[in-house]
């Protein structure tokens, strides 16, 4: 009885033993989809799952590991429990399909997947499956170096183009093109041709455009266009971008006339904006000085136009020259007339006129201009009443010299008289 229960308990362990090793699990992985993956999309990654033993499998789990570049998505279940009976294998195979997400940016090659899988005893193995990543096939035009052209001016256009994907560009072709014909490339076409572009390099392509004299000013779009080669295929990019037509001018200041003490200017813009909300200003500068106000408001003044301007001016410099007002009454001056002369001529001074215009674009500027002037303008009233008041007061000195001479001349003849009637006396006696 003894030795029969010995039999019977190494006979069910042999059983056991038989069981755990009979069943042989047989993993591969069945396909992906899209193949090869693509950066930045979701993946399908499908397993099967065989058993050629001759045994039954009973709740065997499987669980997909995520590791970049493969990111797991929300709500995806990444365990799953299966049991198979002896000798399931081929299209009575357990499949095992998992949803991952790849990484935008995850670089073009074989990557590894792995796959845990733990039997009822809690003995588990894992296993890596290639996968077949490509990389994102990207381009982007970062910047334009020119925001604004002046019509009618030769302007050198940069476009840098920067591969931002995963995988290297090739046979780039990029062209551009303004519909209404106001900007157009000089010297060449709008189409560049790039061999390659490696991931994360720049490429600047460089063009001479002008932008049409007769252009409205104002914000124009170019079509931008961009197509290349990649490993698996061809590809193709188009956006838009937006240059603005006008900005900045010029101005020419010149003096136009000087009349009793109005000065003139003539402004004009030579540039090839309009200009907005014209001012013309005198600042304050040693060799002038303002009456009245100081600044002139235009308004606008379109490209090729001209206006007027006056202000009152007058020379700092200016003096009148020393007529002897201050000198002593017994000396009579002999510049008078000259003095009293009351038109002047001011000669070889340069004046500073400030511009200040808002341009096409909405910005404010100032420019300074350098004017020389000539200034004619009348002696200063304090200066001519100075000049009468002087010649009033020689008048009255030439008065009382008169009286004084009258009553010297009446002493002397005096003096004779009774000298002449003392000799007479004289001669009686």
């Amino acid at each position: 009885m003894k030795n029969g229960l010995i039999s019977f308990c190494l006979i069910m362990m042999i059983l056991g033993i038989g069981t755990v090793s009979a069943a042989e699990y047989d993993v591969s992985l069945l396909n992906q989809n899209p193949d090869p993956a693509k950066a930045g999309e979701m993946l399908d990654i499908r397993f099967m799952v065989e058993n050629t033993g001759g045994y039954s499998a009973n709740n065997i789990e499987f669980e997909l590991v995520p590791a970049y570049p493969f990111m797991s998505v929300p709500g995806e279940d990444y365990v799953r429990t299966v049991s198979l009976s002896p000798y399931q294998t081929g299209s009575d195979a357990v499949n095992l399909k998992y949803t991952v997400r790849i990484d935008k940016d995850a670089i073009k090659g074989v990557n590894e997947i792995e796959l845990k899988r733990t039997d009822p005893n809690g003995v588990s193995v894992t296993e890596s499956y290639d996968i077949d990543v490509s990389g994102s096939e990207f381009a982007q035009i970062l910047y334009i170096d020119k925001a604004i052209l002046v019509p009618g001016n030769e302007t050198p256009l940069k476009f840098t183009l920067t591969n931002v994907g995963t995988s290297p560009l090739q046979n780039v072709v990029f062209s551009w093109n303004e519909g209404n014909g106001a900007i157009l490339p000089v010297y060449s076409d709008d189409t560049k041709y790039i061999p390659y572009v490696d991931v994360g390099e720049s490429v600047v392509l460089e063009y001479k455009v002008v932008a049409d004299i007769n252009a409205d000013p104002g914000l124009y779009q170019i079509d931008l266009s961009l197509e290349y080669e990649t490993a698996e295929g061809t590809g193709e990019m188009n956006t838009k971008a937006g240059i603005f037509i006008g900005g900045e001018t010029d101005f020419d200041v010149t003096f136009s006339e000087s009349s009793n003490g109005q000065l003139s200017l003539s402004v004009s813009n030579v540039g090839n904006n309009p200009a907005l909300s014209v001012t013309v200003r005198i600042p304050q500068q040693d060799e002038f000085t303002v009456s009245g106000s100081s600044s002139s408001i235009i308004g606008n003044l379109d490209r090729g136009d001209y206006t007027i301007v006056s202000f009152t001016v007058s020379s700092s410099n200016f003096a009148v020259p020393d007529i002897g007002m201050n000198q002593s009454m017994t000396r009579f001056p002999r510049n008078m007339d000259a003095a009293m002369n009351t038109t002047r001529s001011f000669n070889g001074n340069e004046l500073e006129v400030l511009i200040e215009y808002t341009d096409t674009t909405g910005a404010r500027h100032v420019l300074e201009k350098t004017v020389p002037v000539e200034l004619t303008g009348s002696v200063s009233t304090t200066t001519a009443s100075g000049v009468a008041s002087y010649r009033q007061n020689s008048n009255s000195g030439y008065y009382m010299y008169g009286i004084y001479a009258a009553m010297i001349i009446v002493v002397v003849i005096a003096y004779k008289k009774r000298k002449a009637i003392m000799a007479k006396v004289k001669k009686t006696r």
